[in-house]
């Protein structure tokens, strides 16, 4: 069976369902507000779909939805490879009403107004009504809907995806990082070489001292140890209230080489980027101000530079 991506899954699903002018020219549309009068209506029914989402989730996901971070949590638990194929099995591509085409757009408006109730977002509306986007609180857009169609595309599925997107793009951008406690020192950390579990506790010990804890989800010795780093390097960020470690982590089996940022705060790791490159390639890293790391890599024999927050790609 082929890859199922969420380019093929927008195309057999929703895109016959799309109004013939946006279909002949989606990039005319993509960024047009579907509402400049402001008409409340529009916004309500993606309320009122997001309010029929959150009522049918427990026979949907065996689950009940609030409308908060841990509800999103839930269901990104929730969207699994086994009940996504159910939902696909018994639906019907070419009809706008299948049970999958249904589930996915209600499932887009209950994100959305997620971000709205609980961190003082608001829609922006698009044509079709499922393609409409959020304006984040601290500025910038998303749109829930094409998040759901990236988390269930085969290469993303097992890995829970929808949950780390809503933690680096919303919970964190929300984040008051300026409240955090200052973990590094006012002076530049050095980079450690050939680094071990075990040196590395060191280093934080040393270097980091009002780090009490790397906290969960930071790599088990094992884990950390499988990592191969040739070094590490750390960037002091937000005035020492966050660090970012990145070094370079070798080929394993298909997986390419990857530069690998972790996030820490005072509350320990918080998540990590991986960024692909070549095999025997050098990278350099560094920090471009108090808020942004700067990575290039070689990735398909040509340079690419990727600047990097802990809230996410700038």
């Amino acid at each position: 069976m082929e890859t199922l991506t969420a380019s093929e899954l927008l195309a057999r699903w929703f895109w016959a369902h799309y109004p013939a002018d946006v279909r002949a020219a989606p990039f005319l549309h993509r960024d047009v507000d579907a509402n400049p009068g402001q008409n409340p209506a529009l916004p309500a029914a993606l309320a009122e779909a997001a309010e029929l989402f959150a009522a049918n989730a427990a026979g949907l996901l065996g689950e009940a939805l609030p409308f908060t971070d841990e509800g999103v949590a839930t269901l990104a638990r929730g969207l699994t490879r086994t009940r996504r194929d159910a939902w696909m099995a018994q639906s019907d591509p070419s009809s706008a009403e299948s049970h999958f085409v249904q589930v996915i757009v209600h499932a887009a408006a209950y994100l959305g107004e997620v971000m709205v109730r609980a961190h003082g977002a608001r829609w922006e509306i698009r044509r079709p009504l499922w393609e409409s986007v959020i304006h984040r609180r601290r500025g910038g857009t998303v749109s829930p809907f094409h998040w759901l169609l990236k988390s269930l595309a085969d290469d993303a599925i097992e890995d829970v995806a929808l949950a780390a997107r809503w933690r680096i793009h919303v919970v964190m951008h929300d984040l008051d990082l300026e409240g955090l406690p200052v973990i590094a020192p006012a002076k530049k950390l050095p980079t450690l070489k050939h680094p071990t579990y075990d040196l590395l506790v060191k280093y934080l010990h040393q270097h980091l001292p009002e780090l009490r804890d790397v906290g969960e989800g930071f790599p088990s010795p094992a884990e950390f140890t499988a990592r191969a780093y040739t070094s590490l390097s750390f960037e002091r960020l937000h005035g020492g209230r966050v660090v970012a470690l990145h070094g370079l982590v070798p080929a394993a089996g298909e997986r390419p080489p990857v530069v690998e940022v972790s996030w820490i705060t005072g509350r320990g790791f918080d998540h990590a980027d991986t960024i692909p490159c070549d095999a025997d390639g050098a990278y350099f890293g560094r920090a471009v101000n108090d808020e942004l790391i700067e990575v290039t890599v070689a990735w398909q024999q040509k340079p690419h530079t990727h600047r990097l927050s802990i809230r996410g790609h700038a």
